[in-house]
């Protein structure tokens, strides 16, 4: 089976069984986690591969020759370290899991008429599997056995599954196929390793997750062959019938966003462009736009309506005004979802949108929008201008922002700009010596993004897959796009550091932009992370010449800008990759552990804290943008159907809710006893502590208009593992 036939086999249009490809890709993972730490070939080696995000480059994965025999999946045989825990293991599978019960519920299947049982108890909508403490996950696996088992002796379970275990063959039972394929798996383990495995408490575990399995996998049997009228092929035949209070109904035992319940306030939407998923487009407006024909009775009328006296003149003249512009997304063509009932044409826009800060001595200083506008067609030289003047027209025009926001969010913010940003120091760190300090303080952060970047490439963005469906474009502009986005950080590396991205949109004035979380918050995460590399290295080197005269150090540099190698430009103190001072490598070693740290955490947790609810952040819009103002049509209209809405809260719901790893937190073995290390090291770890609190207290100013937690230090993980 190939890469892309695995996507469509994994793709929810691919078949209408959906509840069966969650517990498939459970299983699969359990398979994949046996066999790695059970690996009886010599583990595949690092090299770099070009031909997955052509020209990219990233870690080649070799298929894993047992699994690609007994399932005909292209299972992939990973580098030595690269997997993360058991730990990550149990906290996506029973993620997933938990979607599944979910959506089952949703479809009232015939999982919602075993009565007897609460759901909720099982999987409470107040706890994510994904954020349990380590030391509560073997428990929580074992209760978890427990339950099910309890609930598989049901009666009216049992009585669903005898009658269908009759109609079923042996090549369409799902239990049996998977229950054969764990068989199959371990009769091809060494006896030694089996042995091996016997002796440690990972055996009980494993055991219990392929229980947990099993059990789910009986049940999802049951929700496909008991899919109620509102299932999702019913819901597709009517797209653009929902209601909000429908959207709403999705969310069974996975906990509604707060978000839905003030996503249509306009200061709202102002304050998602700095606290939001994706706070990195906005920056200072500079001069006048002819996109933005907003004149001076429009924009004191706006700012009155917000409560603040202002003119055209003073904001632009105290430089207070803020634009984010997506002409970045210019190149991506509208997009269609198909199904097996229908076709729909999606659309995609690149919107402006403009945006102002009350004057300094104002009561209150919240960023509030000004205007919004978009081309009439791809190819019109018209743009049509909207301003909260208007009626629901405007209300329209903020969905469509946030949809193309959120489309600029998983391709450029998201993917590009931290998986595949990082992904291209694994291969020659790796090949760095054990002992080396770079290979040291880097290789943990690191742990499991091969496997993700992985799954990304080889699933997320194939054709078919979840991108594919989901998003606004097609998936060959998406990869596009997501390679661009890619290289603009990679072939200009030394501009990438995170003060420098804020200097580069001109919004590191706190006088002129006072509130801003993401910019705040994330430059206490940056301060502490350059102090802890900086005192890192002045552990192994004494001075610049120290570092000129590492040969390992240099060949990493140069493996890094090679045509051959990563492919990096603007990298090194000669912008070629040589290394001749301390700060040039404390900035470069900085910036990659917040790329992969911090940044990614920024971006990827608030999927499900917010982007998993549809009506607020539309992956894409099932209707022409207006054209005009005056327009009385509801913006729901154009979103997506609740079948579409069902798949977006799925996938963001399984990558926004495990967290594995913690910021400042590496293993007993990852460095050297040393107490100059050491001490180093608390310091960074003090510097964490001191950050949370201080961004706690931030989060309790009113001028917050949420909470800003996606750089918590405590919700960091280490690495891109997800």
């Amino acid at each position: 089976m190939s890469e892309i036939q695995l996507a469509n086999s994994l793709s929810k249009n691919s078949e209408k069984n959906t509840a069966r490809n969650l517990v498939k890709l459970a299983a699969f993972l359990v398979l994949f986690y046996i066999i790695y730490i059970t690996e009886r070939d010599d583990p595949a080696k690092y090299e770099y591969n070009y031909s997955y995000l052509n020209p990219l480059a990233m870690t080649n994965v070799p298929k894993n020759k047992i699994i690609d025999k007994i399932l005909g999946f292209p299972l992939i045989q990973l580098p030595k370290g690269t997997f993360p825990t058991l730990q990550w293991l149990i906290k996506v599978v029973l993620s997933l899991l938990k979607i599944f019960i979910n959506k089952s519920l949703y479809q009232n299947s015939g999982l919602s008429k075993a009565k007897s049982f609460e759901w909720t108890k099982l999987f409470p909508i107040s706890n994510d599997f994904g954020d349990i403490p380590e030391e509560s996950l073997k428990n929580v696996v074992e209760q978890l056995h427990l339950n099910l088992e309890k609930i598989d002796k049901d009666p009216e379970i049992d009585r669903q599954w005898q009658e269908l275990s009759q109609q079923k063959s042996a090549e369409e039972n799902l239990v049996q196929i998977i229950d054969n394929d764990f068989k199959q798996i371990q009769s091809q383990i060494p006896q030694e390793k089996i042995d091996e495995l016997a002796s440690t408490t990972e055996k009980t575990v494993l055991d219990n997750l392929q229980k947990i399995v099993k059990y789910i996998a009986k049940l999802a049997e049951i929700a496909d062959a008991n899919k109620s009228s509102t299932s999702d092929s019913s819901v597709e035949s009517s797209p653009q019938s929902p209601t909000l209070d429908d959207y709403d109904q999705q969310f069974t035992i996975i906990r509604k966003p707060a978000i839905a319940y003030n996503f249509q306030q306009d200061l709202i939407f102002a304050y998602l462009q700095v606290a939001g998923p994706n706070p990195l487009v906005i920056e200072q407006f500079q001069a006048s736009d002819s996109r933005l024909p907003v004149t001076a009775e429009q924009y004191s009328q706006i700012a009155a309506k917000f409560g603040f006296t202002d003119s055209l003149e003073a904001a632009m003249a105290d430089d207070r005004l803020y634009v984010s512009d997506y002409a970045l997304l210019n190149s991506l063509v509208n997009g269609s979802f198909i199904s097996q009932e229908l076709e729909q044409q999606k659309y995609i826009a690149t919107p402006v949108a403009l945006f102002a800060v009350p004057p300094a001595d104002s009561w209150s200083r919240p960023l509030f929008p000004v205007a919004i506008s978009y081309q009439r067609t791809a190819i019109s030289t018209e743009w049509i201008l909207f301003t909260p003047l208007d009626g629901e027209s405007w209300m329209t025009a903020k969905n469509i922002v946030e949809m193309t926001d959120s489309n600029y969010h998983e391709l450029i913010s998201h993917l590009g700009r931290t998986h595949l940003v990082v992904e291209p120091f694994i291969v020659p760190t790796n090949y760095l010596p054990e002992d080396h300090c770079v290979r040291k303080l880097l290789v943990p952060h690191f742990e499991g993004t091969v496997l993700i970047n992985y799954g990304a490439h080889a699933i997320l963005v194939a054709p078919g897959g979840t991108v594919d469906s989901l998003l606004a474009s097609s998936v060959g502009g998406d990869q596009a796009m997501a390679t661009k986005a890619t290289q603009s950080y990679l072939f200009n590396f030394n501009e990438i550091s995170f003060p420098q991205t804020l200097g580069n949109r001109r919004v590191t004035d706190i006088n002129k932009l006072p509130t801003y979380p993401y910019r705040d918050d994330g430059l206490l995460i940056w301060n502490a992370i350059e102090i802890w590399v900086r005192d890192y290295f002045s552990i192994y080197y004494s001075n610049d010449s120290a570092v000129e005269n590492d040969t390992d150090l240099q060949t990493w540099g140069a493996t890094l800008v090679s045509l051959e190698g990563g492919r990096l430009q603007n990298f090194g103190d000669d912008g070629k990759g040589k290394f001749n001072t301390i700060n040039c490598l404390v900035k470069t070693i900085s910036t990659v552990i917040f790329t992969a740290s911090a940044q990614h955490a920024a971006v990827n947790f608030p999927q499900k804290e917010l982007m998993m609810y549809t009506p607020a952040f539309p992956l894409a819009r099932y209707l022409p943008a207006p054209i005009n103002p005056q327009d009385p049509e509801s913006f729901i209209k154009g979103l997506p159907s609740l079948s579409q809405a069902q798949s977006q809260i799925d996938t963001l719901y399984l990558l926004g809710s495990v967290y594995y790893t913690q910021l400042g937190k590496y293993s007993p073995s990852a460095f050297p006893h040393n107490q100059e290390l050491e001490a180093a090291l608390k310091k960074f770890q003090d510097n964490l502590q001191a950050a949370e609190t201080t961004i706690k207290e931030r989060n309790r100013n009113p001028d917050r208009l949420m909470p800003y937690e996606f750089l918590l230090p405590s919700q960091i993980p280490q690495s891109i593992n997800i």
